[in-house]
C-alpha cells in the first residue's frame, strides 16, 4: 500500500498538488486553521477545509484527517488559545470542526509496525504518566492514544502538560500534539527501535528524517509531502 502524509495546512491549497486518493491513503496531519498568510481570511480557511472534508467523505478509507493543536485550540474541551488564535471567527471554527468530528480519525495513526503518525510526536515520558499500560506497539499506542482523545482531550492540552518556564513545547511531557522535535528526539518513546515517527508542528523547509522523526510540515515552502510504499501482513 502506499502512504502520503501530509503537513499542516493552515489554510493552504497546495495539498491538492499531493493528494492521490485513487492510489494512496492520504493522512493529513492536522493544523486546518490559523493561517501564517494575512491573506487567508474566514472564507478562504473555511471553504478550503470544506473541501478536505468533501474529500474524506467521498473517500473514507483512503483520506485520514488527524487533529492538531490549531484545531485543538477552537474546541469546547480547550480553555487554552495559543499563536494566532483567531478570535473573531472562533465560534464559527468550533462549530465546523464540531460538524465534522465523525469524519475525523483522531490523534494517532498507525501504519503497520513500522511508522506512527501524530501531529507533534510521542515522548516516553508522556505515554508513560497518560498510558502506563498500553504496549508501545504503533497499533495498539494509536489505538489507546486515540481512546484518551475521545475520553479527556484536556490530556493533550498545554497546560496540563508543560513544565516550569516553558513557552514553546520543549518539555518531555508535552503531548502528541504539543512536543517540539529536539524535546521529542531526546525522549522518543521509540528511540532504539525500527519503529519511525512521522510529525508535523513544527516548520521545515523540506521533508526531513533525522534520528527515526520524519518531519513533514513543509507545505510553507515546497509542494511536498513524505510518501511510503508499506507492505502489508
Amino acid at each position: 500500500m502506499r502512504y502520503k502524509v501530509i503537513g499542516d495546512i493552515h489554510g493552504r491549497t497546495n495539498w491538492k498538488k499531493l493528494v492521490d486518493v485513487d492510489n494512496a491513503i492520504n493522512i493529513f496531519i492536522g493544523d486546518y486553521f490559523d493561517p501564517y498568510d494575512s491573506n487567508i481570511d474566514f472564507d478562504i480557511m473555511s471553504d478550503n477545509f470544506n473541501e478536505i472534508i468533501k474529500l474524506k467523505k467521498e473517500h473514507p478509507d483512503n483520506v485520514i484527517l488527524l487533529y492538531g493543536n490549531h484545531d485543538y485550540h477552537y474546541m469546547a474541551d480547550c480553555t487554552e488559545h495559543y499563536s494566532r488564535f483567531q478570535i473573531y471567527c472562533a465560534r464559527k471554527i468550533e462549530k465546523l470542526l464540531l460538524d465534522n468530528d465523525k469524519y475525523f480519525d483522531g490523534i494517532a495513526y498507525a501504519i503497520g509496525d513500522k511508522y506512527i503518525v501524530t501531529h507533534a510526536g510521542i515522548t516516553n515520558e508522556w505515554a508513560m504518566n497518560r498510558l502506563p499500560d498500553t504496549k508501545v506497539e504503533p497499533m495498539e499506542m494509536a489505538k489507546a492514544i486515540n481512546e484518551l482523545w475521545k475520553e479527556n482531550k484536556w490530556a493533550f492540552s498545554f497546560e496540563n502538560n508543560s513544565g516550569p518556564y516553558d513557552y514553546y513545547g520543549d518539555t518531555c511531557t508535552h503531548s502528541p500534539i504539543w512536543i517540539r522535535p529536539q524535546t521529542l528526539d531526546e525522549h522518543n518513546l521509540y528511540k532504539g527501535t525500527d519503529v519511525k515517527q512521522i510529525i508535523g508542528h513544527t516548520q521545515v523547509s523540506k521533508v526531513t528524517e533525522i534520528n527515526g522523526l520524519i518531519l513533514v510540515d513543509c507545505l510553507g515552502t515546497v509542494d511536498n509531502c513524505y510518501e511510503l510504499e508499506f507492505e502489508e501482513n
